[in-house]
């Protein structure tokens, strides 16, 4: 890892150590969020109850959609 690399790595901890993880949202009032409907997903059409979800920990990768086989 170089030396910059390195550098943003302790400020950026230091940051969210300091101020939490970033916030994320509409920036408006959002609706309610009703999941007892199953939607359909927006990639394949088929429910979202089939779908596999990965949330790896951390802040670095997002999360995955993994839609089922067909």
């Amino acid at each position: 890892m170089g030396r910059f690399a390195r550098w943003y790595e302790k400020w950026n901890t230091t940051l969210i150590e300091k101020m939490g993880p970033s916030q994320i949202g509409a920036g408006h009032p959002e609706g309610v969020d009703d999941r007892t409907v199953d939607r359909a997903c927006p990639i394949c059409g088929q429910p979202l109850s089939l779908h596999q979800v990965i949330r790896p920990e951390g802040q670095v990768r997002s999360s995955t959609l993994v839609c089922p086989a067909r």
